[in-house]
């Protein structure tokens, strides 16, 4: 088979992982609602939303470990794999440490700001972000060893599926704080899995690592990129009327499926453009590919949000969240967008740029500037998000060398070449 061929094939298998996990992750949601009152529903989401902010510099350091794996893996050896495997090890633990003591800390202020209630339920998601994020860094290691069977499980396993299956029960036995517990569960049924790979490759004897680049550019990058796609959900929770809250969470949901799903297509992209740019070749062909993919998933989603009848979005989370309907489109398209910026963001990891990483940060502080001025209702907030997403790959299309238009121009210059 070719690697084209293999390549596809194995995209396809990972985008099938996340929409498994997706599923899960909506299936999760509308259990929540169905099980809890729409404000306890509201403060579940934003729970998760602090927890996915919190992983901004984890999601960083993933994709530089499997930037970092991809690249030890051609040009250097087992034991310089396994010397960074170790020291890798024991960076995470202290941070997923730190990470725990921090947020949990930090309890009390967050309960009370994002109407939470009590600080207990705060301190389980402190213990699931923690968790999760050694999680996510294994399936960087996975990402960038090209294990992706390893990849797909996370995605649709501990990441997803697994999540809403022990929810029910968790919340009938401790309620509220039983949402995180459903987390916490499937998070350590997915390190028990997902450490095994990592462990196996970190058992060779190991030799000098060489110097690899710093992870700080690219958890800044993360840092603002997360920014750019959560912090909607904090300031809908902090602002907005109850009941806008609890519409605008489910309609987060739904709407963000249109970067989540196809998100998945970079996970692939990033180790092979990486090993490719090692050995010296152009990547630009798997990146337009990539970004096609994406794009066209996100507006296939964005459609089917936008012919969708009110009575399935009432059916699933009930008759409270029916105005909720009118946002998700528009909350789809801002995540297509949102999608396509992270196709940009996989590539310039695997370049090691550091212009996307400034970027994001202007457009990330553009974006807090916008939802400053434009929180008053979820309109306005869908509004702020969708001039910073859009305006952000405007940018990109005028000034970048890794826009569309010049990517398809770089692409076809080597083939117009041979054909003479």
């Amino acid at each position: 088979m070719s690697a084209n061929g293999d390549g596809r094939r194995i995209g396809i298998i990972v985008l099938g992982a996340s929409f498994v996990g997706h599923a899960g992750n909506y299936l999760y949601y509308v259990i929540a609602a169905r099980m809890v009152s729409p404000s306890a529903f509201a403060a579940i989401s934003a729970m998760i939303a602090v927890g996915t902010i919190a992983w901004m510099p984890i999601n960083g350091i993933q994709l530089a470990v499997a930037r970092d794996v991809a690249v030890l893996r051609t040009s250097g050896t087992a034991g310089a794999l396994s010397a960074y495997l170790r020291r890798l090890g024991r960076r995470m633990w202290v941070t997923c440490l730190g990470l725990f003591v921090l947020i949990a800390a930090l309890s009390p202020v967050l309960a009370d700001r994002l109407h939470i209630g009590s600080a207990f339920p705060v301190i389980l998601a402190a213990l699931w972000i923690a968790t999760s994020s050694l999680l996510i860094v294994l399936t960087g290691v996975s990402q960038g060893m090209e294990r992706f069977g390893y990849v797909s499980f996370a995605l649709a396993g501990p990441l997803g599926m697994l999540r809403a299956l022990v929810l029910p029960l968790c919340v009938l036995a401790a309620g509220l704080a039983g949402s995180m517990w459903a987390m916490i569960v499937a998070t350590l049924i997915g390190l028990v899995v997902m450490i095994r790979p990592a462990v196996q490759d970190a058992r060779i004897t190991p030799v000098a690592a060489p110097p690899m680049p710093s992870m700080l550019v690219t958890i800044v990058a993360l840092l603002a990129f997360s920014s750019l796609i959560n912090v909607d959900l904090l300031v809908a929770q902090a602002s907005l009327a109850p009941s806008d809250r609890a519409h605008y969470a489910a309609a987060a949901l739904l709407g963000k499926i249109a970067f989540h799903a196809p998100a998945a297509l970079a996970l692939v992209l990033l180790p092979r453009a990486s090993a490719a740019l090692e050995r010296g070749e152009r990547a630009e062909s798997a990146v337009l590919r990539t970004i096609v993919l994406t794009a066209g998933c996100g507006f296939g989603t964005a459609a089917v949000l936008w012919a969708m009848p009110t009575s399935v979005l009432t059916a699933t989370f009930g008759p409270a969240y029916a105005a909720a309907k009118p946002l998700l489109a528009p909350l789809a398209l801002v995540m297509t967008a949102a999608a396509v910026l992270w196709v940009h963001l996989m590539f310039a990891t695997a370049k090691r740029s550091r212009r996307m990483t400034v970027g994001l940060v202007v457009t990330a502080v553009a974006h807090w500037i916008l939802l400053a001025l434009l929180h008053g209702s979820p309109q306005q907030i869908i509004l702020a998000s969708a001039i910073a997403m859009w305006g952000s790959l405007v940018a990109i299309e005028v000034s970048s060398g890794s826009g569309i238009v010049r990517m398809m121009l770089a692409d076809r210059a080597p083939k117009a070449m041979l054909s003479h």
